[in-house]
């Protein structure tokens, strides 16, 4: 039986690559983006498979019409894959009040309101699988992302606590952390600070060492995040690519060490 996908944030990276990997595997899609007409080729490529709908997710109106579109073409959802996002670059200090507030407001806020206006259509099915995008800056943060990693440590925060909350509807929820990999996330998505003259040396060792690094490729991100979706028991978590297993590991461990190393003196608030 065929299964339907609701995935936002669908005109480029990640959220363009789902369709195009669905769109042959006779599940039905409803891709959505801000702009409809970015994805209208991908509607053209399977008319009876891929439905697209204009979606914003910083505004509830669009999120209640898309909705509502799914179930009147398809008549159900599945799974939804909370992809739209992007990157606010620069340092804490740099960034302007509504910078800081739009980067939450599309990655975070709008994430829960998709959530919510889908949830009882999972409660009532008593099925139903949310895929969270994360970041591994969910769980290591670095100079130059602090808001992002802050945006995303929410998105892992919540969604804990709603994976345990929904559990006994029948409902799935992973949190998917993607290490660094050929998208528009250092391109044409990401968004700048005005950044500061002090700042020169902390930005020059950020590109050094993102430059270094070996990129993944997002199609095989995406056929690795498709296939977990698709297995009988899908993790919590689920790191996509070595540099993401590694840096959380990594990240995780030393969090372990800082803790046994200051346990003595912790233990005197007992």
């Amino acid at each position: 039986m065929s299964k339907v996908w609701f995935i936002t944030g669908t005109s480029t990276g990640f959220g363009r690559e789902f369709v195009e990997q669905l769109i042959n595997s006779g599940d039905k899609i409803v891709a959505t983006a801000r702009n409809i007409d970015s994805i209208a080729d991908l509607k053209e490529k399977s008319p009876e498979n891929v439905h697209i709908a204009a979606l914003d997710v910083t505004k509830k109106g669009q999120i209640q019409s898309a909705v509502a579109e799914a179930l009147e073409v398809f008549g159900k959802i599945d799974i939804v894959v909370n992809n739209a996002g992007y990157g606010l670059f620069g340092m804490l200090e740099e960034y302007t009040d509504e910078q800081i507030r739009d980067q939450f407001d599309v990655n975070v806020f709008g994430m829960i309101d998709v959530i919510r206006e889908t949830l009882p259509i999972f409660k009532k099915q008593k099925s139903g699988h949310y895929v969270n995008i994360s970041s591994i800056f969910g769980v290591w943060a670095v100079p130059a992302f602090s808001m992002y990693a802050a945006s995303k440590f929410a998105v892992e925060g919540f969604s804990k606590a709603m994976a345990d909350e929904l559990a006994a509807f029948g409902i799935k929820t992973t949190i998917v952390e993607p290490g660094v990999f050929e998208t528009e996330f250092m391109g044409s998505s990401r968004k700048l600070s005005e950044s500061k003259p002090e700042y020169a040396p902390v930005y020059e060792a950020f590109y050094k060492g993102y430059d270094a690094l070996e990129k993944g490729k997002q199609d095989k991100a995406v056929k690795a995040i498709i296939t977990m979706i698709n297995s009988e028991k899908p993790p919590l978590h689920f790191p996509v690519g070595s540099l993401a297993s590694y840096g959380i590991r990594d990240s995780l461990s030393k969090r372990i060490d800082e803790v046994v190393a200051w346990e003595k003196v912790s233990e005197i608030a007992d």
